[in-house]
C-alpha cells in the first residue's frame, strides 16, 4: 500500500534574500580566517567575495576568489540541529570520500563555516539523467563511495530520525493517522535486511555536477550511514521497495514542514 503525505500546510520556497548581519560576520570571519584554509593553490591575501550561490534552501553559499584560484563559502543554517544535520558527521564522511576525487576537497571546516573546493561544470536535471553515460558514472561513482568504510560510524535509525521531525510538528500540522504512517513505513525499514553504506540522503540532480573530469557529488550535510538502494533513487525507482519509497517522500515532507 503508497501513502500520500498530506499535511495541512502551505510552503512557500525561499526565493532571493537578504544577508542578516550573524551571515554578513560570519562570511567576514570565515574571510579573516584564510589563513587556515588549505588550499592547493597560493593564497597570499584575504579572498573576495564574487557572488552567492542561489539554489540553496538550508545553507548561505558563496563563491569567493583570490588571485590563483577560488573556493565556495558555505555559512550554516542556525538551524542545522532542527533540520537533523550532524555537521561533525558530514565532516567525517567528507574526510573519508577526499580520496575518491568524487566530493569537493575540504579546505577548511567547523561547525559554522565550511570552506570547499568550487568545482565547475553543469549540475544535472532530469533530462541529463536520461544519458546512459551520465548513468553509468553516476551508478560507478555510488559504487564507489559505498565501498568506503567509517569505523565507528552509526548507521542511521529512520524511525527515530522522522519522530525528532515529528516532535517539532503540532497536531494542527500533521494527523496522528499520518504519525503512525510514517512511524510505520520507517520501522518497516529500519527493520529490513540491509547492510549500513554511506549515504547522501539528499541526491536530488542539483547536488550532482558533471563536467570534464567526470561526475562530482556535492551537499553532503544530510549524509550518514544509511540504506543501500536509497540515493539510487535518483536513477531508476524500479526495483525499490515500496516502503523505502514512502520513507523518502515522508522524510522530505517533513523537512519542508519542519521549516514552517
Amino acid at each position: 500500500m503508497r501513502y500520500t503525505w498530506v499535511f495541512r500546510l502551505s510552503v512557500t520556497l525561499l526565493g532571493e534574500r537578504s544577508i542578516s548581519i550573524s551571515v554578513q560576520q560570519r562570511l567576514q570571519q570565515a574571510l579573516c580566517n584564510w589563513q587556515q584554509w588549505r588550499t592547493p593553490f597560493e593564497l597570499a591575501h584575504q579572498p573576495r567575495v564574487v557572488r552567492e550561490f542561489s539554489n540553496g534552501l538550508t545553507n548561505r553559499t558563496f563563491l569567493v576568489a583570490a588571485d590563483k584560484g577560488q573556493a565556495v563559502v558555505r555559512i550554516n543554517s542556525v538551524d542545522s540541529l532542527k533540520l537533523g544535520i550532524n555537521r561533525q558527521r558530514e565532516g567525517n564522511i567528507l574526510h573519508h570520500l577526499q580520496a575518491t576525487s568524487l566530493v569537493p576537497e575540504v579546505y577548511y571546516n567547523d561547525q559554522h563555516i565550511m570552506v570547499s573546493e568550487f568545482i565547475e561544470g553543469s549540475s544535472l536535471s532530469d533530462k541529463s539523467l536520461k544519458n546512459t553515460e551520465i548513468r553509468d558514472s553516476l551508478y560507478m561513482a555510488l559504487s564507489q563511495i559505498q565501498s568506503i568504510k567509517i569505523p565507528g560510524e552509526k548507521p542511521r535509525n529512520y524511525l527515530e530520525y522522522c519522530r525528532d521531525y515529528l516532535g517539532q510538528l503540532s497536531n494542527k500540522t500533521l494527523s496522528t493517522t499520518v504519525t503512525g504512517q510514517i512511524e510505520t513505513v520507517a520501522s518497516a525499514v529500519d527493520n529490513d535486511d540491509w547492510q549500513a553504506v554511506i549515504c547522501h540522503h539528499d541526491l536530488v540532480p542539483d547536488n550532482i555536477i558533471a563536467n570534464d573530469r567526470g561526475i562530482f557529488i556535492i551537499d553532503w550535510e544530510y549524509a550518514a550511514l544509511g540504506h543501500p538502494q536509497l540515493d539510487f533513487l535518483v536513477l531508476d525507482e524500479k526495483g525499490i521497495p515500496s516502503s523505502l519509497l514512502e520513507l523518502k517522500q515522508a522524510m522530505d515532507t517533513l523537512w519542508l514542514a519542519v521549516q514552517q
